[in-house]
């Protein structure tokens, strides 16, 4: 990741967890192969390809959740992911048998851009 990290994704159950995985300004791409956020510790349930996608959006400070359009669902604290979801963190996804928390570090009180 080439830019500085605004918040992460942490493993809290299923293949690789305890796992922290570093988030950066707008789309992180989540799947097992080809993303900017690889699940690659095993649950083959998780898309190779984008299963999830969550974007920082540096103007209006703030995250989404969206479906990766492949088939396999994402869910949101146990509801299925069908259009963009506003994040405010502590959140929990599943993809497939991976569960993973979301927790946000850059927001309206911090942006790597106050310090330019």
């Amino acid at each position: 990741m080439k830019d500085p990290v605004v918040g992460w994704v942490v493993i809290v159950d299923g293949p690789g967890k305890g796992a922290a995985l570093p988030l950066g300004y707008g789309m992180n791409t989540i799947g097992r192969a080809n993303c900017r956020i690889t699940l690659n510790f095993g649950d083959m349930e998780v898309s190779r390809e984008p299963h999830a996608n969550i974007t920082y959006d540096p103007r209006g400070r703030c995250y989404y959740v969206n479906h990766g359009g492949g088939k396999n669902l994402t869910y949101l604290n146990n509801a299925p992911v069908l259009q963009p979801v506003l994040l405010n963190g502590g959140e929990q996804m599943q993809l497939g048998a991976t569960t993973l928390k979301f927790v946000p570090f850059c927001g309206m009180d911090f942006d790597w851009q106050d310090s330019q």
